[in-house]
């Protein structure tokens, strides 16, 4: 493959993945307000909590396959016969711990405490079969982006209108844990259906040593994913059981929109998962470093801005997606600004320079630091503070996690090389932020008029800035398009 090959097919993938996590982002802003006034904080709180237990069954039933398969199958997948194999041997191992989550599950049924939760689990619980049969690890290891966003968007579309079809009021939460889960159902049979196109399961022998040899990483990567789940989750499930369905609901719409943003910019490192370890594997040093060091520059190019933005609009925002109701959790939502920074570099680091460098060793000892960190802080911090007490722990388990992974991978990591030009994005912050002070002044009809007005006016004094500033970046983005437009200046 060329170098202009490559480079095209990186950035059809970003654009593509870019679209659908931009879709999966848009439509639950467009549902997730509508939930909020429905259900309220009671019922989003149950739907919430319900929906986090289901998220441990899941990563038992995930074993840290996804990860692992996606590193490991992109260096064989240009082999049909070796992708068959690999394929089959992933598909079995994730089934196998999809019979021990529904085990899990069955005690899980029985916990008293539980008990007010039963029906929303058993709607719950359907996604784990589906989420292993759907694979789709099978598609990012081939770069299936294309499939992949096209898929998504279906798949979300019908669910928007299922949402207010179905969902009409406080006693429809039945009904909203079904369509939550019902994008899971939903990939899962297109994928299952899909993936003959790509590879034939179970057409080579399998040999159950050869599982034994996957397992070894595996358990590492399922400590990680445990970890994660405990540090992502804990909060959650702490304040369920410490608090109230009214106060996780609340906490839920203080974490919205920074789950948002984090998704929409990890999405990068996503894309460019499979490519680095194609390059480590066939020794393309100086393509890893180049793609490397580009994908960060524009991971803080969109992660400054952000925090800026959450910050200022914090208010503008909770009332947007959760109504006036959920106004105190303002608060938590300003505190879980320092996360948009945190959380997408810590998730570059680990899949993006230490997994294809099989140091999940690391990964390991960084994510079990900060989910002891995260419940730690929980359990001190949430019986007075509640949600905002939640959002605190959340943030010294990320900012534990930095530390660790830098302390340990001091040798492969170097942050200030990485963060140089971070600078620019801090400066081309300057003119937003006066801009904030000058707009917030004045009287509007609606919040919803100021919020626009600033995003439009930060947006363009942004990227200005940049390109006054001569951001590398965004000067060649610049350059092309100007280029692209003389082009057909001179073609007419």
């Amino acid at each position: 493959m060329s170098k202009e090959k490559q480079q095209k097919s990186i950035k059809f993938n970003f654009v593509m993945n870019f679209i659908r996590v931009l879709m999966s982002i848009i439509f639950p802003l467009i549902t997730y307000p509508y939930a909020t006034r429905v259900l309220h904080k009671e019922g989003l709180g149950q739907t919430t909590y319900a929906m986090t237990i289901i998220n441990y069954l899941l990563l038992i039933a995930a074993f840290g396959v996804n990860n692992y398969a996606i590193t490991e199958g992109a260096k064989i997948r240009d082999d049909k016969k070796k992708l068959n194999k690999f394929a089959t041997e992933m598909f079995t191992i994730n089934m196998i711990f999809t019979v021990l989550a529904y085990l899990c599950f069955i005690v899980v049924l029985f916990i008293p405490e539980f008990a007010e939760y039963r029906t929303l689990l058993l709607i719950g619980s359907v996604s784990i079969l589906f989420t292993t049969l759907g694979m789709e690890w099978l598609y990012e290891l081939l770069e299936e982006y294309e499939y992949i966003t096209i898929r998504s968007v279906i798949i979300q579309a019908v669910i928007l209108v299922a949402v207010f079809v179905f969902v009409r009021s406080e006693a429809d939460v039945a009904w909203y844990m079904a369509l939550t889960v019902a994008s899971a159902v939903g990939t899962g049979i297109f994928n299952f259906l899909h993936s003959r196109k790509y590879v034939h399961m179970f057409s080579e022998r399998l040999d159950f040593r050869t599982l034994g040899v996957h397992m070894k990483p595996m358990i590492y990567m399922f400590g990680v994913s445990v970890a994660s789940v405990i540090y992502l989750n804990s909060d959650i499930t702490m304040l369920g059981w410490m608090k109230t369905d009214s106060d996780v609901g609340i906490y839920s719409a203080a974490t919205k929109m920074n789950q948002v943003l984090c998704t929409l910019i990890k999405s990068l490192s996503t894309v460019i998962m499979a490519r680095v370890a194609y390059y480590i594997e066939q020794k393309q040093t100086d393509q890893f470093h180049r793609l490397l060091n580009r994908a960060f520059g524009f991971l803080l190019m969109l992660i400054v801005p952000s925090m800026a933005g959450m910050l200022m609009l914090a208010p503008e925002i909770i009332q947007l997606v959760a109504g006036a109701e959920f106004l105190p959790a303002v608060t938590s939502e300003r505190i879980m600004v320092i996360n948009l920074f945190l959380s997408p570099i810590n998730g570059f680091i680990a899949y993006q320079i230490f997994m294809p460098h099989k140091k999940e060793k690391i990964i390991f000892w960084a994510t079990f630091g900060g989910a002891l960190t995260n419940l730690a802080i929980n359990y001190l911090l949430i019986p007075s503070y509640s949600y905002d007490g939640a959002a605190i722990g959340t943030v010294v388990a990320e900012a534990m996690v930095m530390c660790i992974s830098l302390i340990l991978g001091r040798e492969l990591v170097d942050l200030r090389e990485l963060i140089r030009g971070s600078w620019q994005y801090v400066i081309a912050c300057i003119p937003m932020i006066i801009a904030y002070f000058l707009l917030v002044r004045l009287e509007y009809p609606s919040y919803l008029i100021f919020m626009f007005l600033m995003i439009m006016v930060g947006v363009f004094s942004y990227f200005l800035m940049l390109l006054i500033l001569r951001n590398e970046i965004v000067a060649e983005e610049w350059n092309k398009l100007v280029n692209r437009f003389r082009k057909k200046e001179k073609r007419g």
